[in-house]
């Protein structure tokens, strides 16, 4: 049951424990690590938390969706593309383009209309644009 238990949770955080280094002689106060000084000058608002509840081993990972995740999902499920989409291009991709259109019309509707409705005004939009979904 002890081997449950780390030094982390029984002595503080590293920064105390420096300290308590530092007092008793074991660490020289030229030595001190770089960091000392930072955390010493402004340490954080609330002190770290050493008694985090970790998932179990058998729990499952939770799923996180955002609105915009699902968006996604519908439009490249109608919209197979093929274009590779390059993280150094400033230019938007379609499907983010299709996003921001999305919650232009959701907003102009105001929560009047279905999901299925958003997205086919979405798609008239965005093709009267010019924009090619395919």
């Amino acid at each position: 049951m002890s081997s449950f238990i780390t030094r982390t949770e029984r002595s503080g955080n590293i920064f105390f424990r420096v300290t308590g280094l530092i007092r008793a002689g074991q660490l020289k106060w030229n030595e001190r690590p770089l960091w000392y000084d930072v955390y010493a000058a402004s340490p954080p608002i609330t002190p770290p938390d050493w008694n985090v509840k970790l998932p179990k081993s058998d729990e499952p990972v939770r799923s996180i969706f955002y609105d915009e995740d699902i968006i996604r999902a519908k439009f490249y499920k109608n919209y197979k593309t093929r274009a590779t989409i390059s993280v150094e291009s400033l230019k938007e991709s379609v499907s983010q383009m299709f996003i921001k259109e999305y919650n232009t019309v959701k907003q102009e509707e105001a929560g009047e209309t279905s999901e299925e409705e958003l997205f086919s005004k979405t798609e008239t939009r965005l093709k009267d644009a010019g924009i090619q979904l395919q």
